[in-house]
């Protein structure tokens, strides 16, 4: 369930080079003593923290509630394995640092439009269910449609960190149903690409090149 933060909640927040979008679980080890003390509070105050994305750059102004769903194991020293689910959007309105961890007065983002046409839905999911079948093992099992199913479906893929900051900070559902329906397809043609290409080269047979091979297989883009 999704922890609504309402505006200008104070809350902690946990910069790593990660991203998290809303609705997808991960699983943290949790190490460093001022994030030990931030694991705490959250735990008994039943509150979210903000996981913002930060590399060489700096930390990023956009991210993502994260609740923590279950405590996997805590150890004499007082680390812990966890697995939060991401909730909201959030943006980082002023940092604060009168914790041993960083905190912050966050706001709720709200989408506009919330929820893409149904024809776009449908065309991102059926994007989906095509790459899943390529996939080695079992994949997770295909969103309902609805709002926010573009972050759903990130959360089913591993994308790269800059592309799913750019959805988390993309307020147009609609826009980032298309982003990431467009990036389903690359994937899956680049899977069926390459798994082609080595069974015609373990048959021996004239391994085309890619272009080649997408046209012949209908897969131009």
């Amino acid at each position: 369930m999704a922890y609504a933060t309402g505006v200008g909640m104070d809350i902690p927040i946990f910069p790593l080079e990660l991203v998290l979008v809303p609705g997808e679980p991960l699983p943290l080890h949790i190490f460093e003593p001022r994030y030990q003390d931030m694991l705490e509070r959250c735990l008994e105050e039943e509150i979210p923290f903000g996981l913002i994305y930060a590399d060489e750059d700096g930390m990023r102004d956009i991210g993502c509630t994260a609740r923590v769903e279950e405590v996997l194991e805590r150890f004499p020293d007082g680390r812990s394995n966890i697995v939060v689910m991401g909730g909201e959007a959030i943006r980082v309105d002023e940092v604060h640092d009168e914790h041993s961890y960083r905190s912050a007065i966050v706001t709720a983002l709200v989408d506009d439009p919330a929820e893409a046409p149904s024809d776009a839905q449908q065309a991102a999911i059926a994007a989906y269910l095509a790459l899943a079948e390529e996939l080695p093992g079992s994949a997770p099992e295909a969103p309902d449609p609805g709002p926010g199913l573009a972050y759903a479906l990130a959360a089913r893929v591993d994308l790269s960190h800059d592309v799913k900051q750019s959805l988390l900070e993309d307020r147009d559902e609609n826009r980032r149903v298309q982003v990431v329906t467009e990036l389903l397809g690359e994937i899956h043609r680049g899977l069926v690409l390459t798994r082609e290409t080595q069974e015609r080269a373990r048959r021996n047979g004239r391994v085309r090149t890619p272009e080649e091979l997408a046209a012949e297989l209908g897969l131009e883009e």
